[in-house]
């Protein structure tokens, strides 16, 4: 189970006001055996949705392991971006009844590769941020095993030369960090695509230039003080592919976990996956009623 300790005993509410619902929650740390369940046909048919109980990670393992299947959060991750996205409760109780009401929201996927991502991929500072934290954990990452890598990557960092290339632009455009976006949130709240719809079929594309450390500094204190990020080095456009290639591999994150490096191709995946939200944050809702299924690491 990825997230704290300390919210684990919303899994347990989450589980108990399910059964009070009338349904039969399935609890897996081991998705091989989540995997092998969801092979039979009639246990598919039965699966009202699964429920990542985890954060950004954990969904994006769910979407690309259960490509298909409604979806909702438990939010106990380092980030949770999407869960706040929709303001998902992070109270079991209240989301077992929001499985129950049913209401859903049809959302993009951004696609890296192979890969599917829900909230926002990126390449560059960022992604050797999460790349160094990630070699550098042991058990459960949080957002302090993010400091000394954030500290590395600004003092200590090689300059990188990225190409970004799309229908959408009217020539190759070369800067040292791009982020690729499918909703509006970022990592701290940073306004780096606030214009992203997660419907629109479309991906937000922002390409930084010329970045130094200070710069870096001064976009974040932009971002948190302000509610916006501008400035002549930045590009913003929409799209529904970019490509980035660069002259040495540079890594490439999808929502805090590293993915890739350079070159690697994005594109949208439309409406591909059905969200269960709050009331407010819904355009459709489930017909079917049946039994939950979850996931948990």
């Amino acid at each position: 189970m990825s997230g704290s300790g300390l919210r684990e005993p919303q899994l347990q509410r989450l589980t108990q006001r399910l059964e009070e619902l009338g349904y039969a929650p399935c609890v897996y740390g081991n998705r091989e055996m989540m995997a092998e369940d969801l092979k039979q046909e009639s246990f598919r048919a039965q699966t009202r949705c699964l429920v990542a109980a985890g954060g950004d990670g954990t969904v994006d393992d769910l979407i690309n392991r259960f490509p298909g299947i409604p979806l909702t959060i438990l939010a106990m991750g380092t980030e949770n971006l999407l869960a706040k996205q929709y303001e998902i409760p992070r109270n079991g109780a209240l989301v077992a009844e929001m499985i129950a009401a049913g209401h859903t929201r049809n959302i993009d996927l951004g696609l890296a590769g192979q890969k599917r991502f829900a909230v926002m991929a990126s390449c560059g500072f960022d992604a050797t941020v999460v790349k160094k934290a990630h070699e550098a954990r042991q058990g459960r990452i949080t957002k302090l095993h993010y400091i000394r890598p954030i500290l590395e990557t600004i003092f200590h960092r090689k300059r990188i030369e990225l190409v970004a290339t799309s229908p959408d632009l009217p020539k190759p455009f070369s800067c040292e960090l791009a982020v690729v976006s499918n909703v509006s949130r970022y990592a701290s709240n940073l306004p780096v695509n606030p214009d992203a719809i997660d419907n629109d079929g479309l991906l937000d594309i922002c390409l930084f230039r010329n970045i130094t450390a200070l710069r870096l500094i001064r976009h974040s204190l932009q971002g948190f003080l302000s509610g916006e990020i501008t400035s002549t080095n930045i590009h913003r456009f929409s799209s529904q592919m970019v490509k980035l290639t660069s002259s040495s591999a540079v890594p490439i994150q999808a929502d805090g976990d590293p993915i890739a490096e350079t070159p690697l191709e994005f594109r949208v995946l439309p409406k591909a996956l059905e969200l269960i939200v709050p009331e407010q944050a819904a355009n459709s809702k489930l017909v079917q009623i049946y039994v939950q299924n979850f996931a948990a690491e």
